[in-house]
C-alpha cells in the first residue's frame, strides 16, 4: 500500500474495530470489520415509551450508541407508534427516530444480547435491563431489582442507555461478568462512596438548564456532550446559544465515535455538521473555526461563561484556563486498545492547574507498537512505514465511552446551576466502574453560567 492508502485507511478505519486491530486479535483490517458486522442487539421497549421521555432518550440513546458497533443491526421490538417526546425540531414519530438513529424494528432471535427498557412481557435469553431514578443510572441483570425509572433528569435516563450500549459490547466480546453485574452512578454524587441504587446519592428536582455554552473539540466527547444537552426538557430552546469550535472535517472514522455524525456529513467542517443538526432542533448556534491556541481569549462578557472542552490534544488541554471563562469543564478519554474504557472529567479552577496537569509533554502516548499481525501483514504487503507508525498511534476508541463522560460534563453545569459544588475530578473506567473516585471542587467562585427553567 502506499502512503496515501494508508493515510485513507487511517481517515476511514472504524475506531471500533482498530481496537482488534491493536490488541492482535485481529490479524487484519478485513478481519476486524467482519466482526463488527456480525455483532447485533436486540432492544425491548415497553409501554412507558409512549409517556415517558426518560424512556425515550434511553432508548434513543442505546439505538444510536449500538448501531455504530453492532454492524449486524440494532433491532427494536416495541410500539414505536406514539410520539416523540424529546427533543425538538419537526413533529415526528418515535418510529421515525429510531430508524433516524439507525434501528431497525424487529425481534432479534435468542443468541442475540438484549436489552430492556420499561417492562415488557417479551424477555431475551440473556442481557440487561436500563434503569434510572432521579439523578441515578444504570443497568441490572434481567432479574435484577431495579429503580423507579421515574425522572426529570434527562442525563440519567442517558447515561442508562450508554451503560446499556457498553455492557452489550461487553458481552458480545465474551467478557464473562457482562450482563450479571449492576452498574451504575449517581451524576450527582459519582464518587463510588455513594451507592446508586439508593436515594441518598440523589440531588433535587431538575429546574434549570443551561442556555449559553462554549463547546470546544466537536469529535467524540463534543457530539455526545451535545446529544445529551439536546434531549434535556428545554422550554425555549431558540434562546440557547450554543458557540462551537472547531477547525476539523468529518472523516470516515468519525461516525465510528461520535454519535451527531450521520450519511451525509463526510468532506464537511465539523463546526457546519454538528450546528445543522443544533439548528433543527431549534437551538442558536455560533461557530468557530480557528485554532485554540495561547492567544485565544474570552473577549466580553457577551461570551459564554461555561467553556466545555473535548479535545484529545494536551497542548490546547494545558490553555483551557488562559482565555478566562469563569467555569470549565473537560474530559478525556483512553485511546490505546488496553485503556480505551477509561475517562476522566475535571472542572476549572482547582487546586491543580491544567496547565500543571498537560504541559511539559505530561500524558504523552506510547510509542506505536507494529508487531502485532495486522500491521506486519501491512507492512509485508509494501505499506510505508511512515504512514503505517501513525495508523498505529491513531487512537481507538467506542462511542458508549464519550456518552458517559458527556453525562458526566453536563452534569457537572446542571450541578452548579442547582448550587452545588461540581467535582474537579472524576476517574472511571467502565471495565470496573465500581473502583471509581471523584473529588470535589471547592475553588469554583460566584459567576453567572446563563440558565433558563427546565420545561
Amino acid at each position: 500500500m502506499t502512503h496515501s492508502d494508508i493515510d485513507r485507511l487511517r481517515d476511514t478505519l472504524s475506531r471500533i474495530a482498530k481496537v482488534d486491530l491493536d490488541n492482535g486479535t485481529a490479524p487484519d483490517v478485513e478481519t476486524a470489520m467482519a466482526r463488527l458486522h456480525e455483532h447485533r442487539i436486540g432492544v425491548f421497549a415497553g409501554p412507558e415509551i409512549a409517556s415517558s421521555a426518560a424512556h425515550q432518550a434511553a432508548l434513543l440513546t442505546l439505538v444510536n450508541i449500538g448501531r455504530r458497533f453492532a454492524l449486524g443491526g440494532v433491532l427494536v421490538d416495541g410500539d414505536l407508534d406514539v410520539p416523540l417526546l424529546v427533543q425538538g425540531g419537526p413533529t415526528r414519530s418515535l418510529a421515525d427516530e429510531v430508524e433516524a438513529q439507525g434501528g431497525q424494528r424487529g425481534s432479534a432471535d435468542a443468541s442475540v444480547p438484549g436489552v430492556i427498557i420499561g417492562n415488557t412481557a417479551t424477555m431475551p435469553q440473556r442481557g440487561v435491563a436500563v434503569t434510572f431514578e432521579g439523578w441515578r443510572g444504570g443497568i441490572v441483570p434481567l432479574s435484577g431489582a431495579r429503580l423507579s425509572d421515574v425522572t426529570t433528569v434527562t442525563p440519567a435516563a442517558v447515561l442508562a442507555g450508554a451503560l446499556a450500549a457498553a455492557e452489550v459490547f461487553a458481552m458480545l466480546r465474551g467478557e464473562v461478568e457482562a450482563g450479571h453485574r449492576n452498574l451504575g452512578l449517581s451524576l450527582w454524587r459519582p464518587d463510588r462512596s455513594h451507592d446508586w441504587t439508593v436515594a441518598a446519592g440523589d440531588g433535587p428536582a431538575l429546574a434549570a438548564l443551561p442556555n449559553h455554552l462554549w463547546i470546544l473539540g466537536l469529535g467524540h466527547l463534543g457530539q455526545a456532550f451535545l446529544w445529551t444537552l439536546m434531549l434535556c426538557p428545554y422550554s425555549d430552546r431558540a434562546a440557547v446559544r450554543l458557540v462551537l469550535q472547531d477547525t476539523d472535517e468529518v472523516t470516515g472514522s468519525t461516525d465510528s465515535t461520535s454519535i451527531l455524525t450521520q450519511e451525509g456529513m463526510l468532506g464537511r467542517r465539523k463546526t457546519r455538521a454538528v450546528a445543522d443538526v443544533l439548528d433543527q432542533q431549534g437551538f442558536n448556534t455560533v461557530l468557530v473555526e480557528r485554532p485554540f491556541d495561547g492567544g485565544f481569549r474570552r473577549r466580553s462578557e457577551d461570551d459564554p461563561a461555561v467553556l466545555v472542552c473535548g479535545v484529545d490534544n494536551a497542548l490546547a488541554r494545558s490553555q483551557v484556563e488562559m482565555p478566562g471563562f469563569p467555569f470549565v469543564v473537560e474530559a478525556g478519554i483512553g485511546a490505546s486498545a488496553q485503556d480505551f474504557r477509561a475517562l476522566r472529567v475535571h472542572t476549572f479552577p482547582s487546586p491543580k492547574s491544567a496547565a500543571e496537569m498537560w504541559g511539559q509533554g505530561a500524558h504523552a502516548r506510547g510509542a506505536a507498537d507494529l508487531s502485532r499481525p495486522g500491521y506486519r501483514r501491512l507492512s509485508d504487503a509494501g505499506s510505508d512505514i511512515c504512514g503505517l507508525t501513525r495508523l498505529a498511534e491513531t487512537a481507538v476508541g467506542a462511542p458508549f465511552v464519550g456518552a458517559v463522560a458527556g453525562c458526566l460534563m453536563l452534569a457537572q453545569v446542571l450541578r452548579v446551576l442547582a448550587g452545588d459544588f461540581p467535582d474537579t475530578l472524576i476517574d472511571l473506567d467502565l471495565r470496573s466502574i465500581r473502583s471509581r473516585r471523584a473529588v470535589t471542587n471547592g475553588r469554583l467562585t460566584l459567576f453567572n453560567p446563563g440558565f433558563q427553567p427546565a420545561a
